[in-house]
């Protein structure tokens, strides 16, 4: 359980650190490399330390799932082309959520969010071992990454406030079922629970841009 305790520890403190960086300007699209170094730093740590845990994992890469990240890639890349073309771009709506980076559909996102997600992904796998360690089912681990992620967003309801911040508590306690299940029962497991998480931002964006251009056209006065 220390391990378990270290590891959310480790976790907190990342989000800590990036949290920081932002709120002095340091951000995903205008400062990528800071932030990639940043959860690079974390997660060597992690690799390093959990390494046999891991390098079963990691050994497990198949055909299927890198043809399936690389569709995930090439679907985020038309994305990011198209979708600003065809919709216009919602300001309001990032101007509200300005910590929201992915609302931009900006390409520079994806490089440090690419090494965001490792971090958590990381994270993610060794946790789920470490409780499959101790003997637990897989409905029981499943249970247990319910708990410790939706304790671990709490704090995202005061640092980006009660909105978003319950969008991310939702959204990661949703996916929270999700990856265990791909990491410890799924040949290459964990590169379909990263392509999983990776498109999930992308999803999320295209999806907020309809719905606002949606939004935005029923407001229009006729003939507008």
């Amino acid at each position: 359980m220390s391990q378990i305790g270290v590891l959310a520890l480790t976790w907190l403190a990342c989000w800590g650190a990036s949290f920081g960086l932002i709120r002095r300007g340091v951000n995903y699209i205008d400062h990528p490399g800071i932030t990639s170094a940043l959860f690079l730093s974390f997660s060597i740590p992690v690799g390093v330390i959990h390494w046999r845990r891991i390098e079963p994992l990691a050994g497990q890469f198949t055909a299927a799932p890198l043809l399936t990240f690389a569709l995930a890639i090439a679907l985020t890349l038309a994305a990011y082309v198209f979708v600003p073309r065809l919709l216009r771009r919602p300001d309001p709506l990032i101007a509200r959520h300005p910590e929201e980076f992915y609302l931009r559909m900006d390409f520079r996102y994806l490089v440090p969010k690419s090494f965001e997600v490792l971090f958590q992904q990381l994270v993610i796998a060794v946790l789920a071992t470490l409780l499959a360690e101790t003997g637990l089912p897989l409905p029981g681990v499943v249970l247990a990454f319910l708990g410790i992620f939706g304790v671990l967003h709490l704090p995202m309801l005061l640092v980006i406030g009660t909105g978003p911040g319950l969008y991310y508590s939702v959204a990661s306690v949703t996916l929270a079922a999700a990856f265990p299940v791909l990491i410890l029962r799924l040949q290459s497991g964990f590169l379909y629970s990263y392509a999983a998480h990776w498109f999930f931002y992308t999803i999320v964006a295209v999806v907020a841009w309809v719905a606002w251009n949606r939004g935005a056209e029923a407001a229009a006065p006729p003939g507008c």
